[in-house]
């Protein structure tokens, strides 16, 4: 469960991560959504789901937790990008994000996201493997992780070491700057975000816990050749 992230003595921040699911009716864990929903808002986004997500989500729908659908299946970088963009209408917030719907991030590390913060305008999560840190990854998936950072790094002069990790904070205002245009790509969308925020401060927080969930909607090999024709894509519009 995710505690309190500041002194008594203050206001809790508001915090909403939005929640793209696409075909989650099976895996999705709204319990563990809903233990911490007193210190997190969450706005689930169905992506056009074929397998009655959203009905398993407006049923069991957290406290204060809202349900976007979507009609038609538009991937994951619009699907974030709509929920942050309706999150951010709807209310003030002080920290907006989005988290993947197998919490293979657990929702307790959102404390410790902004514990790191300090004044940064952004946080990345990152899968480093490391003593003191419980990082369940299979070696094959580690494996394309460094492949992809090490090409985007040097296509894209990128400093990040793990851009990919599905668990990002952001301020609001920086947030509307990040999402305000549709992405080029439909799945690394988080390399335009830095891109679009460059001169911004974003900083990446070692996660303490992450462990890699069956169920992927991501098929690497059949991926691969759309991934370097969207990093092409990428680098001509921005560099």
């Amino acid at each position: 469960m995710v505690r309190c992230i500041i002194s008594d003595t203050m206001a809790s921040p508001t915090i909403i991560l939005v929640i793209p699911c696409f075909n989650e009716a099976r895996r999705i864990d709204l319990k563990v959504f809903a233990a911490a929903a007193k210190q997190v808002r969450f706005l689930f986004v169905d992506d056009g789901s074929t397998d009655g997500t959203g009905d398993v989500i407006s049923a069991r729908l957290p406290e204060g937790g809202k349900l976007l659908r979507l009609k038609k299946n538009q991937g994951k970088a619009e699907a974030v990008r709509q929920g942050v963009l309706s999150a951010l209408d709807g209310e003030k917030v002080d920290w907006i994000g989005y988290w993947d719907a197998d919490l293979s991030t657990p929702l307790d590390e959102v404390e410790k996201f902004l514990e790191f913060a300090g004044d940064a305008d952004g946080i990345y999560g990152s899968r480093v493997k490391r003593l003191g840190a419980t990082i369940v990854r299979s070696r094959f998936r580690h494996g394309v992780g460094r492949t992809f950072a090490t090409v985007s790094q040097m296509l894209l002069h990128l400093d990040a070491y793990d851009t990919q990790c599905g668990a990002k904070l952001f301020r609001p205002e920086v947030a509307r700057k990040a999402f305000s245009k549709p992405f080029i790509s439909r799945w690394i969308f988080d390399v335009e975000i830095l891109l679009r925020l460059r001169g911004h401060r974003i900083i990446e927080y070692p996660l303490s816990r992450w462990e890699d969930v069956r169920g992927s909607k991501v098929r690497v090999f059949s991926s691969a050749i759309r991934i370097f024709t969207d990093l092409i894509a990428i680098r001509r519009r921005y560099l």
